[in-house]
Order: structure tokens, then C-alpha cells, then sequence
């Protein structure tokens, strides 16, 4: 390994210790046993000519240096690293640099934090946190309050039959109307009754003139 590389391994051991505490700003991958993930990390210019991968092992506690990649799609793999496992590649746009690291074959043991470092860039791209064989969690369904139903006012049109639920707009003021001509009635009785009553005529047969 060379004196360069060396020095971008010993940055990369320094930038494992702070960018575990970053957790909520990684994204979060689930794969299956023995499948497969694809990482990127985006240079926003053409200065980034290489790049390191590299991975925090959780179940170990250790960092691994993976591999090398330069902006030509030359690949170098770091000691005791699965070459069929760990594939590199580089695209360049017109105005980013996007390199990717494909991961073959995840076990459990694979899961941990992974992510790059530019050479030549002040710069460290956000990671990945790989989680083979978890379940992602659930996320419980927003609650729906349900509105009280809003009782219509009842337009009830002059009809010979009442619309269902307007019966109580007819019937009420039915008996009101009889409750009102029965107490007239009533009072009409009442008043005539007072009346002093007037005598009666009675004809009286005139005598025959004797």
C-alpha cells in the first residue's frame, strides 16, 4: 500500500469515529440474506478523480478499508476483501462525478456503516447503514378523525305526504291549530253563558169581547 493511500486510511480510521454519531443523517438499507446493494456517492465537480470505500463493522467494532477506485474505473481492493463480493465503478457527467460500490452476497455479519471519502475533496459524502436480514420497521397509518355527521335542514315542500324525518314540522303545528279552536270554543261557551238570560215572550190568548 502506498504512502498516500496509507494516509487517506489512517483519515478515513479518524472520519469512523465521528460519523457513527450521524446516524439519523444516513440512510438505512434492508436487504435480504444474500442479496445485493448498490452505494453512491456524488462528487458536484470533475476534481474528484478518486475515492475510497470503506465500512464500521458493528458486530466486530473495526473499520475495513474496501477498495480504491479512481474516475478511469481502475479498482484496487484493500487486504483480505472478497474481490467477487465488492465491485466499483465510475460515471462522470457533465457536471458531477458519480461513483458506486456494489455489494454482493450480504450475511449479517456485513452489517455496519459504509461510505466514501474523495481524495482530493474536503468533503465526506453521507453513508449507509446496511442492515441485512431486519425487517424495516413499520409505520403505523396516520389516524383519521371522523366527523359527526351534519344534520340537514329539512325543506319541506306543501305536498299532500311529508318527506321521513319532517313529520314533527306538521304534526305540531296540527295540534296547536286544534288546541287554539278548542279554547276559542270554550271561550266562546263561557261568554254566552254569562249572558242574563232574556225573558220569554209568552202570547197570551185575548178574550173574545162579550
Amino acid at each position: 500500500m502506498t504512502l498516500s493511500c496509507m494516509c487517506s486510511y489512517l483519515f478515513m480510521w479518524m472520519a469512523a469515529v465521528i460519523l457513527p454519531s450521524f446516524h439519523a443523517t444516513s440512510n438505512v438499507l434492508y436487504p435480504k440474506i444474500n442479496g445485493t446493494e448498490s452505494l453512491s456517492c456524488e462528487c458536484p465537480d470533475h476534481t474528484c478523480q478518486e475515492v475510497f470505500w470503506y465500512r464500521y463493522l458493528e458486530s466486530r467494532n473495526t473499520l475495513e478499508f474496501l477498495m480504491y477506485v479512481n474516475s478511469a474505473g481502475r479498482e484496487q481492493h484493500g487486504e483480505n476483501i472478497e474481490v467477487s463480493r465488492f465491485k466499483g465503478s465510475a460515471y462522470s457527467g457533465q457536471k458531477v462525478v458519480v461513483y458506486t460500490l456494489r455489494l454482493l452476497g450480504l450475511q449479517e455479519e456485513d452489517a455496519g456503516f459504509y461510505s466514501c471519502i474523495f481524495k482530493t475533496k474536503d468533503m465526506i459524502p453521507v453513508g449507509y447503514y446496511i442492515k441485512p436480514g431486519v425487517n424495516p420497521p413499520t409505520v403505523q397509518p396516520p389516524t383519521v378523525k371522523t366527523k359527526k355527521p351534519v344534520k340537514k335542514p329539512c325543506t319541506c315542500k306543501p305536498s299532500s305526504y311529508s318527506p321521513k324525518g319532517c313529520e314533527h314540522l306538521v304534526l305540531w303545528p296540527g295540534i296547536g291549530s286544534l288546541l287554539l279552536l278548542a279554547i276559542t270554543l270554550a271561550g266562546t261557551l263561557y261568554y254566552f253563558s254569562r249572558l242574563p238570560k232574556k225573558c220569554r215572550h209568552r202570547f197570551t190568548k185575548t178574550n173574545p169581547s162579550r
